[in-house]
């Protein structure tokens, strides 16, 4: 794109303040040179790829960065690493199955005791005006940034509506969840998929409050207002 045309189309980005809640608007805007149409589009699609990429995406916190081990060390604290069978270190198999049933029990309680400590520790949630809620909205990646633009126009219209952030998966966070729906009206699960999460959600709320789910498909990002439409229809009626 040459300085000119990026120029020219800078001119109309005055209009982009709230392009990812009515980013629809503009396809009624009026650009009579044709060609230059096709490009001005194109650099809104370009502008909103790169902000649901560079808006929504994980941080990554990286530990303190720690001395490489010595072969000693590794000997002694990894003891499943492979150096060699050296000072007659019996072999050493790398496999998650056992034919000896009693082994493969023993392999099994094993794992069970590793994925209950990754329950326990490595849960990752954020909650967002969910204290006074009546209804929770529950989204994880790009669809809870936008959960929270939905959150506030719901709250203009008079509703409480809350949101709820799984930043893990898995382990997901059904015990918060759970907790933070005590006593509240209903839950919808606003994904852009056709419903990846919503049988979690139900199975941490245990059917205690109705679930729905709301989803757009084949890389659409929802709006906003869908979000709350669908709010309305679904749970408040």
């Amino acid at each position: 794109m040459n300085a000119k045309i990026k120029y020219n189309l800078l001119e109309y980005c005055e209009y982009l303040g709230g392009i990812f809640g009515v980013y629809k608007n503009y396809l009624n805007m009026d650009i009579k040179d044709p060609n230059l149409k096709i490009k001005f589009f194109d650099f809104l699609e370009e502008l909103l790829s790169d902000g649901v990429i560079g808006q929504m995406m994980e941080k990554v916190i990286l530990p303190p960065m720690k001395p490489r081990r010595t072969e000693e060390q590794i000997q002694k604290e990894c003891p499943w690493a492979s150096m060699g069978r050296s000072g007659g270190r019996k072999p050493n198999i790398i496999t998650s199955l056992e034919l000896k049933p009693e082994i493969m029990e023993v392999r099994n309680l094993h794992l069970q005791e590793k994925y209950r400590q990754i329950r326990e520790n490595e849960v990752r949630f954020e909650s967002h005006l969910c204290e006074d809620a009546d209804y929770v909205i529950v989204s994880f990646g790009s669809a809870a940034r936008i959960g929270e633009k939905a959150v506030e126009l719901a709250r203009e219209r008079g509703l409480k509506v809350g949101l709820f952030r799984p930043i893990t998966l898995w382990p997901f966070p059904s015990k918060q969840l759970a907790e933070l729906c005590n006593g509240k009206k209903g839950v919808l699960v606003s994904e852009i998929n056709a419903g990846q999460m919503v049988q979690d959600v139900r199975l941490a709320i245990n059917g205690v409050l109705p679930v729905e789910h709301f989803g757009r498909l084949g890389g659409i990002v929802p709006d906003p207002e869908e979000i709350v439409k669908a709010l309305e229809e679904k749970l408040v009626k």
